[in-house]
């Protein structure tokens, strides 16, 4: 598999006046072209910001300490402001968690699409408005000419996703990263948008890394998967390698917590504690005081990738 993405060695922190939290830290990835690949972990596991990261979209009290990022072969030039303003969106693109925060409410959706064809593409107005009527189409808004002048409090979640992928896709990226695309959304219409990007995926050889919280939306649309706590990769491999023969205690947990077909008296199945304060983080492993396999050495060293069958690879103590 040709790869398009590699990240070597990322770390990324925020320095407040108190401490140092580590949001990132030795991120080793590689994704493929035209691969969806799934980030999974509970909220504040810094799964956003490490993908953030990878264009330098971080908070102004952030800093990118160290790694490499490359991009078809080519180094990101992390600490060039005016390189970065033509990757993002032109090369990488971003779909966020909360589309109508998001979009501007003083321009309509469509201004908003056709802003990209002006920014990117370089587009006079007649033909950047037939090229944002024809993605408003194609992702489902129609009639577009309609919803070209509504604006986003007049659209609904769904609608609003809808327009956040068409200025996503408008510059044709070679890589789009979904951060919780479908969080704000009712089941029908997370299935709508997921099954949206799929096809994306498929009629543009789009490589999309989705970001969730939500183990069951990967069982069916990514490819691979990586397991993030507290900041760390903890497991990655082949999603059915992960999914049905899951290594790494959290991973464990997470499966554990989806709801299954039980009866009502039995209670669903949560995970012990909660994620660490990434600026008060235990020594050794970041999962021991939830763990149910601790031991000794799991509360002094932590663990470093074990690879295992095919591309599976984990960070415990147990393998």
């Amino acid at each position: 598999m040709k790869s398009l993405l590699n990240v070597e060695n990322l770390n990324t922190r925020i320095f407040t006046k108190k401490t140092v939290v580590n949001v990132a830290c030795d991120i080793d990835l590689t994704i493929g072209a035209v691969e969806i690949f799934g980030i999974i972990g509970e909220s504040g596991c810094g799964k956003t910001l490490s993908m953030l990261s990878l264009t330098k979209l971080i908070p102004p009290s952030a800093q990118i300490t160290s790694g490499h990022i490359y991009l078809n072969g080519e180094a990101i030039e992390l600490n060039n402001e005016k390189y970065l303003q033509k990757v993002r969106g032109s090369q990488i693109s971003y779909i966020f968690q909360d589309p109508s925060a998001s979009l501007n409410p003083l321009f309509s959706v469509g201004q908003q699409i056709q802003e990209v064809f002006l920014t990117h593409k370089k587009m006079n107005k007649n033909n950047s408005k037939k090229e944002s009527l024809k993605l408003l189409e194609l992702v489902g808004l129609k009639p577009e000419k309609i919803y070209y002048d509504y604006y986003p409090h007049q659209l609904s979640g769904g609608m609003n996703q809808r327009a956040m992928i068409a200025m996503a896709i408008a510059s044709k990226p070679k890589l789009l990263i979904a951060d919780e695309p479908t969080s704000s959304l009712d089941r029908i219409t997370e299935l709508k948008i997921l099954n949206l990007l799929l096809d994306l995926n498929k009629k543009f050889g789009l490589t999309i890394i989705l970001i969730t919280h939500n183990i069951s939306l990967i069982q069916d649309f990514a490819h691979r998967v990586a397991i993030m706590y507290a900041g760390r990769i903890v497991e990655t491999g082949l999603k059915n390698e992960v999914i049905n023969n899951p290594k790494h205690p959290y991973t464990k947990a997470l499966l554990e917590c989806i709801p299954q077909n039980r009866s009502k008296e039995k209670l669903l199945n949560t995970i012990k504690g909660n994620v660490p304060n990434l600026s008060q983080l235990p020594k050794g492993c970041k999962f021991h005081p939830r763990c149910q396999y601790v031991m000794d050495k799991c509360l002094k060293d932590e663990p470093t990738f074990t690879n295992l069958k095919g591309e599976h690879s984990v960070k415990c103590y147990l393998w």
